[in-house]
């Protein structure tokens, strides 16, 4: 039965994320994990897409319609930045700040089809209206519960990645996918069925539950703030350097200027397999190669010398540098590390207006190489140290 409202407003949402595959072994399901710092999310459904008309001669409105390919619904949700907890959950790699070992791609998991990590289920709660989804006190009720829905995406693949910071902004991540299946549940939150399907369509097996009594302590699990000790990271804690500030193309000091705003965009687009006998892709691999990009806009101080006609007639095109970009908290210790390794500049636009700024765009770019590749592509270091779990296994609660 649907629940009633007048309108859902981000009060009531909370935002989930979790394996495919859900050990069946109790009566309310797997519990999530939940991710944080969530102020975007949205998803859109096209049917149309994947039908085709059967029109002939005799009519003029079709017959018929069919269904000639997979419906993947597509879905986008932005968090702020927080210490590399969100990005474990969702499958990327996270070296650690004080990771002493060999580097890992960012997108290692993804790269070698690790089954734990290429595909996750995403689940948004709805709570009553005007009950904070977070308010673990309320939501343990059973009235509440039954005017709870939840939102579940299965077989999710993400297309993008976006980490965007700027002067006066609060750092933030902005992520697309697309789902193989959603699932509407109402009227509850706990005991709703897996949505991720096999490759025939069917449904797989075990239970969810986004909220549930239950632990080591028998303690109500439900949504919250996290347990992050500081609520967002700001701009003025961002550092970037870069390996070699030069290339002898000339133009500008890279580590001599005012940066105002920096992205960093790792591009995960797939093609999907198909195969005579089977109504869905038997298998949705990357597009190689993945080239990573590094933006920045600054304002320009100085000039450096140099000539473009190097990049014709020497081997100055094929420079590179390594741009590394640590974020701190607010007691300066280091919660992220981005580093763009082997990056080549792919271009230089200079601006100037009247009685304004001079101001100068960079872009870098490198090409994801295999997960241990170390000497280019893009990695990441965060401040998270907790255990992710990927098999569905250990999160069983009873309501």
């Amino acid at each position: 039965m649907a629940t009633s409202r007048t309108r859902v407003i981000s009060q009531s949402k909370a935002l989930f994320v979790g394996p495919t595959g859900i050990a069946a072994n109790v009566a309310s399901g797997y519990i999530p994990d939940q991710l944080h710092r969530i102020d975007t999310f949205s998803f859109d459904i096209d049917i149309a897409g994947a039908r085709q008309d059967i029109r002939e001669f005799g009519q003029l409105a079709r017959i018929a319609s069919v269904t000639m390919s997979d419906i993947n619904p597509s879905l986008s949700f932005g968090y702020y930045l927080l210490n590399g907890e969100n990005e474990a959950r969702l499958g990327f790699n996270d070296d650690g700040i004080d990771h002493t070992g060999p580097l890992s791609q960012f997108v290692s998991g993804i790269i070698s089809e690790d089954p734990n990590k290429k595909v996750k289920n995403i689940y948004v709660l709805t709570t009553k209206e005007g009950q904070d989804a977070f308010n673990t006190g309320q939501l343990i009720k059973p009235a509440v519960r039954a005017l709870s829905d939840v939102v579940s995406f299965g077989n999710v693949t993400f297309n993008s990645y976006t980490a965007n910071f700027s002067v006066g902004d609060i750092p933030r991540v902005d992520i697309e996918g697309e789902a193989s299946n959603v699932l509407f549940t109402t009227g509850t939150y706990s005991g709703f069925n897996n949505p991720s399907i096999n490759q025939d369509g069917a449904p797989q097996a075990g239970t969810v539950s986004v909220a549930a009594m239950g632990g080591h302590d028998g303690a109500f699990v439900g949504p919250s703030t996290g347990d992050v000790a500081f609520p967002v990271l700001k701009p003025d804690d961002i550092t970037i350097t870069f390996s070699n500030p030069t290339f002898e193309m000339g133009g500008t000091n890279f580590s001599d200027m005012h940066v105002q705003s920096a992205s960093v965009e790792v591009p995960l687009s797939r093609t999907n397999i198909d195969a005579l006998g089977s109504a869905r892709p038997v298998a949705k691999p990357l597009d190689f190669p993945i080239d990573v990009t590094f933006s920045f806009s600054s304002l320009l101080k100085n000039f450096e010398s140099g000539s473009l006609d190097v990049v014709l007639t020497g081997t100055a095109g094929d420079e590179t540098t390594d741009i590394t970009l640590t974020i701190g908290d607010e007691g300066k210790t280091p919660t992220n590390e981005f580093k763009l390794v082997g990056a080549q500049l792919d271009s230089q636009s200079f601006s100037q207006g009247l009685d304004d700024n001079e101001t100068v765009d960079l872009t870098f770019s490198a090409q994801i190489g295999a997960p241990d590749t170390i000497t280019q592509g893009i990695f990441y270091s965060g401040q998270f140290d907790g255990v992710v779990d990927a098999t569905g296994g250990t999160h069983n609660y009873t309501i």
